[in-house]
Formats: C-alpha cells, sequence, structure tokens
C-alpha cells in the first residue's frame, strides 16, 4: 500500500529543491531592485521585470517538469524535460517581447544583466547547498 501511494506523488526532494531555486531568485530579484531603486527608478523596474522573466521561467519550467510522479520511465521524464525546455525558451522571449513593447521607458541594460543574474541564480544555490545535500545523503543511508 505504501509502494501504491509512493509512486502516486512527485518527487519530493527535486520539488522542495525547485521550489527552492525559485524563491532564490525571488528573492535576489527583489534585493537588486531595491539596491537600484536608491539610484534610478526606471533601472529599479527594470531589473525587477528582467528578474521576474528569469524567476517566472524558472517557475513555469519548475511546474511542468517536476509535478511528474516518482516511477515514471526515463523516456518520459526526458521528453517532459525537453518539452519543459521548448516552453521555457517560448515564454521567456514573449515576456522579453511583452516588456519591450508595453514598457516606456525602459532601462534595456538593467533588464537584460539583472534577467542574466537572476537566471544564473539556481547554479549558485546549488554551490551553496551541496554540502548540506550531501551531509542529509549521509544521514539518510
Amino acid at each position: 500500500m505504501q509502494n501504491i501511494m509512493h509512486r502516486n506523488q512527485p518527487n519530493k526532494r527535486q520539488t522542495n529543491q525547485a521550489l527552492s531555486f525559485v524563491l532564490a531568485q525571488l528573492t535576489a530579484t527583489f534585493i537588486l531592485s531595491a539596491l537600484l531603486l536608491t539610484f534610478d527608478l526606471t533601472a529599479a523596474y527594470s531589473a525587477f521585470i528582467g528578474g521576474m522573466i528569469a524567476s517566472l521561467a524558472t517557475g513555469w519550467f519548475a511546474l511542468k517538469v517536476f509535478r511528474q510522479h516518482a516511477k515514471v520511465s526515463a523516456e518520459a521524464v526526458l521528453a517532459t524535460f525537453y518539452v519543459g525546455e521548448i516552453y521555457k525558451f517560448l515564454f521567456t522571449g514573449a515576456m522579453f517581447v511583452l516588456a519591450f513593447v508595453l514598457i516606456k521607458p525602459i532601462n534595456v541594460i538593467a533588464l537584460l544583466v539583472t534577467y542574466f543574474l537572476i537566471h544564473m541564480t539556481p547554479a549558485v544555490v546549488t554551490v551553496f547547498t551541496r554540502d548540506e545535500s550531501h551531509q542529509q545523503r549521509d544521514k539518510e543511508s
């Protein structure tokens, strides 16, 4: 009975990791935007928009990919990742188009630099949490 219940639930560790990535991105977005607010309002909201594009795209990807159940085939997981990545690119492109068309004035440099920095946040989080995850796995085994 426990195995049946486990099969119907997504992989909790991967879901928690994806959630921590999105939360780290949102936190970094708010911090960078607040810092830029002390210099220039346009740069601040442009940075906020760039950070939100990266954060929402990551959240969208995580929602689509990590809702998979723990006991699915490798082929299904791979296909889900590919489709999720394609949708993430399309979503990101659409958000950039909307930002450039609808928001005037916009600081393109602040938007793009913040997008890039926020997009890289999961890699930074992974580096800093690697030791914690190794310790957690050692405790579980």
